[in-house]
């Protein structure tokens, strides 16, 4: 239990980080079938293919971070709980902005069925 209290600042925003991958990755697919872009999948953009299918594998982002805080937390004496947090603060932006972008790339692709 005094793992989890130490370490508390990483749990709390890894939990975070993966909630908006987990929303960015469900929405991204849901738009895509709504759109009906699942049946012409060749002609969708790479990013939403990979977001689509592959989406969950961003959960490693949140872990590798989890391991390189807590690394630098007790090897490093320049990096503090502040650090962290401010690392944190950008990662989150980071993968909200990606998502937010791949969400509206879904919702505003369009593909000529051609002739």
């Amino acid at each position: 239990m005094r793992a989890f209290h130490q370490y508390r600042i990483q749990t709390i925003f890894a939990l975070l980080q993966s909630g908006v991958i987990l929303f960015g990755t469900l929405l991204t697919g849901a738009i895509m079938k709504s759109m009906e872009l699942a049946a012409q999948m060749e002609k969708v953009p790479l990013i939403l293919r990979f977001v689509r299918d592959w989406g969950f594998l961003l959960i490693l982002v949140p872990l590798a971070w989890i391991a390189l805080t807590i690394r630098l937390e007790r090897v490093c004496d320049w990096h503090t709980k502040r650090w962290t947090f401010i690392s944190c603060l950008c990662l989150l932006a980071a993968l909200a902005w990606f998502m937010a972008l791949t969400i509206a790339r879904a919702g505003s692709t369009t593909i000529n069925a051609g002739p």
